[in-house]
């Protein structure tokens, strides 16, 4: 089985990196209800939140749920499993990337991070998973229209995603979806 997943807001915490951009910014926090911030959040804003996923910081965010490392490694120990993870992150940095998943406690190896150009939808269709779970509206629906078998993770933090919630599986937490799924119960 080939399962993919996303990294901002499915395995790391971007709330510590969205709360730094309000800060800067001088306003309170409100929280993101759509996927296109222009829409909902004044320019001095938008600019910090653009600069910010753009910077280091980014690659220092936290694992959304402790147990994740430890559910994702176990995962990669069977032999029945393969794990990738696949992001569209603003900077290609695969190196960077590869590094947070690894001082996160995930020991995966470079060649599974796929941190490129492209959309990821077309990349999700050409690596063909048997899972992919990301919580981007827009490559939720991507991998709808070309056929991607995807799990959408949309809980209180990810407003943005709620509309397509009767179109799609979804579940409020990576962990909550891999139990659901079956995926958890072989492991130690």
């Amino acid at each position: 089985m080939l399962l993919t997943f996303d990294l901002d807001d499915v395995i790391f915490n971007m709330k510590p990196l969205t709360m730094e951009a309000f800060r800067r910014a001088g306003v309170p926090y409100v929280k993101q209800t759509s996927w296109n911030i222009d829409e909902i959040y004044d320019k001095k804003l938008c600019d910090n939140l653009i600069d910010l996923w753009s910077s280091d910081m980014l690659y220092t965010m936290p694992v959304l749920d402790k147990g994740i490392p430890h559910i994702l490694n176990a995962l990669m120990a069977q032999p029945e499993t393969e794990v990738l993870f696949v992001t569209e992150r603003r900077l290609k940095q695969p190196e960077k990337t590869f590094r947070q998943l690894r001082q996160a406690g995930i020991n995966c190896s470079f060649v599974q991070v796929y941190d490129q150009e492209g959309l990821k939808s077309d990349i999700l269709k050409d690596i063909k998973p048997d899972i992919h779970f990301d919580d981007s509206p827009n490559v939720i629906r991507g991998c709808m229209e070309k056929s991607v078998p995807v799990t959408m993770i949309s809980n209180n933090s990810t407003l943005y995603n709620h509309y397509l919630r009767p179109y799609v599986e979804h579940y409020t937490s990576l962990r909550r979806a891999l139990m659901k799924k079956g995926l958890l119960t072989n492991l130690k």
